[in-house]
């Protein structure tokens, strides 16, 4: 190819694209929260909007004028589209953005999308406002759906409703799940039916093995080995439809003797074990670092396909 025509296809090139950034009066940037996500935790996406129009857009959605909307066209390795569950939806709803204004929006996937699935998927988000000429295309990001391995399950029965006295059973698992840098500890609850929470428990390591326990008030106990010489207890309770956090410690050995789950005084402890020291045992990180130890809670999910 001559040189002078291969300089003026490059010339041709550099103006559409100019054209192009120039016409844009959206900006999107679309990240997830994670590479790996753990079958039912909520897949977590980042989307920062920014406002470059040079006029306020309104997404309230009362008016021509104000009707915005943000969708995502989610496509997946294996070929299976994921479903829409929720056409209503639109993470949009509410938003307002002034000239130059950026908002980093948190969107749960899926609340909007069936990706219960084991697959990798790749998003892209998509928005419409009616003062604008043409739709905005965020570049696309990535996200496995892996299950964990089962390592410990219990059955706990509790009351579905006052009137009826039925009891509903719900299965408690501990599960051991391939995050991209670690193995580590998950649990989830759930029935036939849904899937009522989901919590990253910690690393995973081949040491002493993790004990779960229920007690007389369908409280659920782990203890569970960190690291080391460090281990982790965690107390969960239902609260109606929702499984809550109750109480996180960390321990250390007290007599050179694993710490372990004991009903020897006819309630559950921890025995041979005290109290670990943060900044000394241990070390949680906290606000916007990465937190391992930390527990991320799901919204209840059916698990109908």
């Amino acid at each position: 190819m001559p040189t002078s025509h291969l300089r003026s296809r490059l010339a041709a090139l550099a103006v559409a694209l100019f054209s192009l950034a120039a016409s844009a009066q959206i900006g999107l940037e679309l990240q997830t929260e994670r590479q790996r996500y753990l079958r039912y935790e909520p897949v977590n996406v980042l989307l920062t909007v920014t406002n470059l129009s040079g006029n306020t857009l309104d997404f309230s959605g009362d008016s021509m004028d104000t009707q915005g909307r943000i969708a995502f066209k989610i496509t997946s390795a294996s070929g299976r589209t994921p479903k829409l569950m929720n056409a209503m939806g639109n993470p949009a709803k509410g938003l307002t953005l002034a000239p130059g204004e950026a908002r980093t929006l948190s969107i749960a996937l899926n609340q909007y999308y069936d990706m219960q699935r084991e697959d990798s998927y790749s998003i892209t988000a998509l928005l419409d406002h009616g003062r604008l000429a043409r739709r905005h295309v965020s570049q696309p990001a990535r996200a496995e759906v892996q299950d964990g391995l089962p390592i410990l399950v219990k059955n706990i029965g509790l009351p579905m409703e006052r009137k009826t006295g039925l009891i509903k059973a719900i299965k408690i698992s501990l599960l051991r799940f391939a995050d991209t840098d670690e193995d580590i500890y998950a649990m989830r609850a759930e029935d036939e039916e849904n899937v009522y929470a989901v919590f990253r428990l910690g690393s995973y390591i081949d040491g002493e093995k993790p004990q779960m326990e229920l007690d007389d008030n369908s409280l659920v106990h782990l203890l569970l080995q960190i690291r080391p010489r460090l281990y982790v207890y965690y107390i969960f309770g239902f609260e109606g439809r929702n499984l809550r956090l109750r109480q996180k410690r960390f321990y250390v050995s007290a007599d050179g003797a694993p710490p372990s789950l004991s009903r020897e005084t006819g309630y559950l402890r921890v025995v041979h074990g005290q109290i670990a020291r943060e900044g000394i045992d241990y070390y949680e990180q906290k606000g916007d670092e990465k937190q391992k130890e930390k527990p991320v809670k799901a919204d209840i999910e059916s698990k109908e396909e």
